[in-house]
C-alpha cells in the first residue's frame, strides 16, 4: 500500500483505532440481535484532550448513546477539573447521553464524591437540578471574618442533610438559590439575586446582616445568633413556598 500523502499522527490514528474499534464492537452486538438501543459506546481514555477528539468522532460516525468518562482522572481536585473540563466541554456541543467522574478517593474516603461531582457539573451548566445552589463570595481585605465561610459552609451542609426529606416533601426545592456574602459591597446586589440572600457584615461595618427574599429586603439579622436565625429563615421560607 502507498504511504499517504499527508500521514497520519500516532495520536491520530489511536483516536481513529478507539472508533473503529468500538463501531465494529457496537455493530457485531447488533449482529447478536442486541438492538441500537440498548448498546451505550464507552471509550477508555485518561487525557482530556484525547477524550475530547474521539467523542466528537464517535458523535459524527455512531447513532448509539455514548458514555462520556474520563478514565483514571486522579484525585482531589486535579481529577474534577481534568474530568469537568472534558465532559463539560462535550456536553457544551450536545455531545453524550450519560456521564461518570472517575476520581481517586483519599485513604479512606468517601466514594460518592465522584457522583456529587458530577452532579455539580451538570447543575452548574444548567442540565439538570439536583440541590439547591449556595452561591457565597471568595473573601478579600473586607471580609476579615470568618463568619460568612462558616455560615456558607452550615447551610451547604444543612442543605446536603436535610434534601432526602425535602425532596420528598417539597418538589422543586433543587432550583433554590441561596447566597451568603461578607460585606455591604457586593451583597445586597447578589443576595437580590438569590431566592433568599444574607450580607453579613465586613471589616468596619456595622454588626447587621441584611436579608433579602424573593429580590427584596426582608428584614435585617443582628446579635450573636444570625447564623441560626438566617438558618431557620430558609427552612420557613422552603415550607411556605413548597409546603401548600
Amino acid at each position: 500500500m502507498p504511504n499517504r500523502a499527508d500521514p497520519m499522527s500516532a495520536r491520530a490514528v489511536m483516536h481513529e483505532a478507539m472508533v473503529q474499534s468500538a463501531l465494529l464492537s457496537a455493530a457485531r452486538a447488533e449482529e447478536m440481535g442486541l438492538g441500537a438501543d440498548k448498546i451505550i459506546i464507552s471509550g477508555k481514555v485518561s487525557a482530556v484532550q484525547d477524550l475530547i477528539a474521539v467523542y466528537r468522532i464517535l458523535a459524527k460516525r455512531s447513532r448509539y448513546a455514548l458514555h462520556l468518562g474520563l478514565t483514571e482522572a486522579g484525585m482531589g481536585s486535579k481529577g474534577i477539573v481534568a474530568s469537568s473540563a472534558a465532559i463539560g466541554i462535550l456536553l457544551q456541543q450536545g455531545i453524550g447521553d450519560t456521564i461518570r467522574f472517575s476520581l481517586t478517593p483519599e485513604p479512606g474516603g468517601d466514594r460518592s464524591n465522584e457522583v456529587r461531582a458530577a452532579q455539580e457539573l451538570l447543575q452548574s451548566m444548567g442540565l439538570r437540578s439536583f440541590v439547591p445552589i449556595v452561591a457565597a463570595c471568595p473573601g478579600c481585605g473586607r471580609t476579615t471574618s470568618t463568619v460568612f465561610q462558616e455560615l456558607a459552609r452550615d447551610i451547604q451542609d444543612m442543605i446536603r442533610d436535610r434534601m432526602p426529606e425535602w425532596k420528598t416533601r417539597y418538589p422543586g426545592v433543587e432550583a433554590l438559590n441561596f447566597a451568603v456574602m461578607g460585606c455591604i459591597v457586593n451583597g445586597p446586589g447578589e443576595s437580590k439575586h438569590a431566592d433568599v440572600g444574607i450580607s453579613l457584615p465586613g471589616t468596619g461595618e456595622s454588626p447587621a446582616a441584611p436579608v433579602f427574599i424573593d429580590g427584596k429586603k426582608a428584614m435585617t439579622l443582628r446579635g450573636p445568633n444570625i447564623a441560626a436565625d438566617f438558618k431557620a429563615l430558609v427552612e420557613n421560607y422552603i415550607e411556605k413556598r413548597f409546603g401548600g
